[in-house]
């Protein structure tokens, strides 16, 4: 499996907010583009991730849907050509891989960085984004859109901005539109900690996030109500911690070692305004522009989207002709199992993109 990391730029990228941006942001490539250029699958990351799906020679790290990327596998990189992109603000700025355009970055108009003037972002701008990048690799209709989380709002995004440059279309433990307890608990929490302490703010608002992307019975199977190592007993004074406590704490430290709190904050706010009805006057009419054929993979014990929403929507895409079928993900781990148990996704995957699975 070969892997290219690039950068790609454009200086006309307009946002729905009205303002036209220059913007940058880096791809990695899994695979070989085919002659006909129709084998193209756009994989789009979640919240804290980059553009680093998968390993490979070039950057051996494990990627975040690494089970799933590679000779044989359900994205068999002998069959399709695998793109991968940064987002706009994507919160991994200060990883050298990634490269991302935000309010860290410097405004080419005044030689300064954005910071609180950069501009308002959502999920279509960044489909839009992709569309052109696409399009500067000579690709005009993929094969495939995936993604988990908020990578399934852009790849559900793709299936109405352009409905024609999609075949397929797969979104993991995701949904149409952010849900009330996403948008509130996780987005907007995480937007008001930031915003009052940027350092802090990240630590609380990752804590947040990692807690309700669980699940309780997921927590009580793998920690139960254990120590955590090093640590008095929980009863013994404040200063004890329980193992899942000590594991989310730990986990939050060091996601926020690595993230930039402006930029998951600008994240957030698009994550929190996903919408596909919007400017389609209402969802019926947005459904009524997906031609693609949608494969939705909600989690059981997913408490952000939770299967309800998945097969309800599925339902309104179907009663207007659409075709859209529904695999729940049955498993302890919440929202969190779209990465954790990746490889389980691959069989309803490749049997959705109609291969079997080798490796």
């Amino acid at each position: 499996m070969t892997n290219t990391k690039q950068l790609f730029f454009t200086d006309q990228l307009k946002l729905e907010v009205g303002e036209t941006i220059s913007a940058a942001v880096g791809y990695e490539t899994y695979g070989r583009l085919n002659a006909q250029r129709d084998n193209a699958v756009l994989l789009c990351h979640p919240l804290a991730e980059s553009s680093h799906a998968a390993s490979s020679p070039a950057d051996p790290r494990p990627g975040w849907w690494e089970p799933l990327v590679g000779p044989g596998k359900a994205f068999d990189t002998d069959q399709y050509f695998v793109v991968a992109a940064d987002t706009l603000c994507s919160p991994n700025v200060r990883d050298a891989s990634a490269a991302t355009t935000g309010p860290r970055t410097v405004d080419p108009a005044t030689g300064a960085r954005y910071g609180e003037a950069f501009p308002q972002i959502t999920v279509r701008d960044n489909v839009r984004l992709q569309r052109q990048l696409l399009a500067s690799l000579g690709i005009e209709r993929l094969a495939c859109v995936a993604g988990p989380s908020t990578g399934g709002f852009q790849a559900l995004e793709w299936a109405v901005t352009y409905p024609r440059r999609v075949r397929q279309v797969i979104a993991v433990a995701s949904g149409h539109q952010a849900s009330p307890l996403f948008a509130l608990a996780v987005c907007q929490a995480a937007i008001d900690a930031i915003r009052s302490d940027p350092a802090g703010g990240l630590l609380h608002a990752l804590r947040l996030f990692l807690t309700l992307s669980s699940s309780n019975d997921w927590l009580d199977v793998v920690w139960g109500r254990r120590t955590a190592p090093a640590s008095p007993h929980p009863w013994m004074g404040p200063e004890g911690r329980y193992a899942f406590q000590a594991e989310v704490e730990a986990e939050a430290e060091r996601l926020a070692a690595i993230l930039d709190p402006e930029h998951f904050a600008a994240t957030a706010r698009m994550a929190l305004l996903h919408n596909i009805a919007h400017g389609n006057r209402d969802l019926h009419v947005a459904v009524q522009k997906i031609a693609a054929e949608l494969l939705l993979i909600p989690v059981s014990s997913d408490i952000l989207f939770p299967p309800s929403g998945s097969h309800e929507f599925a339902d309104l895409v179907r009663a207007y002709g659409g075709r859209a079928e529904v695999r729940v993900l049955d498993s302890l781990a919440g929202h969190r199992a779209a990465l954790l148990e990746a490889h389980r996704l691959a069989e309803p995957i490749a049997a959705f993109l109609g291969h079997p699975v080798r490796h």
